[in-house]
């Protein structure tokens, strides 16, 4: 347990993670039509709903992506992206498992996936579900070595000592 709170761990954990969707994020803040077609074409997401996951998603990613990389709300941040990345396995997965090729809309944009052929769709998807799960396993790092910890002898969410109201 330790080793998931080494600082340097920590440190490049959150590099890498807050980067990565940092990085992914740009493309579909750039082009949010491009990435509506991605989002629909994944056939999950209702009609209605689709313009607003295109959207707000990416925003979501930026806003966890920057709270990892600065250390100013990790701890939220890595859980948010932890969710994400058990959200984007399933959708791959689920997709995988119906045989509907699609590409993930991470780095690729509606256009670049046209030009694929289904078996490369596949290999592609199967490659994103891999970083996915190691994306989720940094997020988790973050998580777990972002906890506060007490004083000792403390409860967890005691008032400081300073900070309590005297007594008459």
């Amino acid at each position: 347990m330790s080793l998931l709170k080494n600082r340097w761990l920590t440190i490049a954990a959150s590099l890498i993670l807050g980067g990565v969707f940092l990085y992914s994020s740009w493309h579909k803040i750039a082009d949010p039509p491009d990435f509506a077609h991605i989002v629909f074409n994944y056939k999950l997401v209702p009609a209605n709903l689709i313009n607003v996951v295109a959207i707000f998603m990416p925003w979501f990613e930026v806003m966890a992506g920057l709270a990892v990389l600065t250390g100013f709300g990790r701890r939220g941040g890595a859980l948010g992206l932890a969710l994400l990345c058990i959200l984007f396995l399933g959708a791959l997965g689920y997709n995988l498992h119906r045989g509907h090729p699609t590409i993930c809309g991470c780095f690729d944009t509606y256009a670049a996936g046209k030009k694929m052929t289904d078996a490369e769709k596949f290999f592609a998807m199967k490659k994103e579900m891999a970083l996915d799960f190691g994306l989720r396993l940094l997020a988790l790092q973050g998580f777990f070595a972002s906890v506060r910890r007490s004083r000792a002898g403390e409860a967890p969410f005691a008032p400081s000592p300073g900070l309590t109201p005297a007594s008459a």
